[in-house]
């Protein structure tokens, strides 16, 4: 295209788009009549793009100047070396790594009539074998789970505890346990403030049996669970060591912690276990499920 070709092209377009600016109807309309409109609408707002970054400089055809698809000496040593060293890269692969190197556009076709010329044949990547990790022991609970009158044992013991607890005194009493913070609560945040005090931060420490004095253990989820869902939180605690390979509630959230949606029936997400485990321990569960005559009742089952 000549010089003066070019400028007139410009000037096309600097017209056209002044006249749809000097229009009465919308840039809809112009576009929908298509009366001496040179471009569509997706082409006029490229262009008020370039004009608004680079002027009417923007507005310059740029195909005059090629397209930087040569396949140079240098990018064909640098096509060997990575085949060498990777044998199964693909040519989608190559075109990206070129592009990134040499900010050349190189054609898949062009990247494989090259190695085909070079014989430098794709080869399937070997495929992984199966490491098979050691087991820590945990498995042998998840083997337990499936033991006739665990899971049932289980349920039955915590089930009864919360029934003994919401029949207390102390449960009672503690719905008038008045809430820390409740501005913060209320408005559900916990902020660095609220950590900061030290009466907060020693709490934390407590024994069991300390921070239960101040415990609203009515507010508790599990005092309003069925027994069939109780069932289901001790099946999926079982599980863990199964499903996160180290028996921690905070890996649950892996691909492999999918697989608890098969062993129990619901895919949990790591807070939910977590949270049953410290309701456990408010309830003081730990005495009641470790009891001789529990164990003997389970092997009766």
């Amino acid at each position: 295209m000549s010089l003066s070709m070019r400028k007139e092209r410009i000037q096309e377009i600097l017209s056209t788009i002044q006249q749809i600016k000097d229009s009465e109807q919308s840039v809809n309309s112009c576009f929908r009549t298509g009366s001496s409109v040179l471009f569509s609408k997706a082409q006029y707002c490229n262009y008020l793009k370039l004009l608004k970054e680079s002027g009417e400089n923007g507005l310059r055809d740029k195909r005059e100047n090629g397209y930087n698809r040569k396949l140079t000496e240098s990018i064909k040593d640098y096509i060997t070396i990575c085949v060498g060293e990777h044998p199964g890269i693909s040519a989608s692969e190559m075109r990206m790594k070129i592009q990134k190197r040499f900010d050349a556009d190189i054609s898949r076709s062009g990247i494989n009539d090259f190695r085909k010329s070079r014989g430098l044949v794709r080869q399937p990547s070997p495929k992984k074998e199966y490491e098979f990790q050691r087991s820590g022991g945990g498995e042998i609970l998840t083997g337990l789970a499936c033991f006739p009158g665990i899971i049932e044992a289980i349920t039955e013991t915590v089930a009864g505890r919360i029934d003994e607890v919401r029949k207390s005194s102390s449960f009672t009493e503690s719905r008038t346990v008045k809430k820390d913070h409740p501005t913060l609560r209320v408005q559900g945040k916990f902020t660095k403030e609220y950590n900061r005090p030290e009466s907060v931060r020693k709490n934390r420490f407590k024994s069991v049996d300390e921070k239960l004095l101040k415990k609203n253990c009515s507010s508790m989820s599990i005092f309003r669970m069925s027994k069939k869902t109780i069932s289901r939180y001790n099946m999926a605690l079982l599980c863990l060591p199964s499903v996160t390979d180290n028996g921690k509630s905070s890996r649950v959230n892996r691909v492999k912690g999918n697989d608890l949606a098969f062993l129990c029936g619901y895919n949990y997400k790591d807070g939910t276990p977590d949270k049953y485990m410290r309701e456990l321990k408010y309830l003081e569960i730990s005495e009641k499920l470790t009891m001789p005559g529990r164990v003997m009742n389970c092997q009766r089952r």
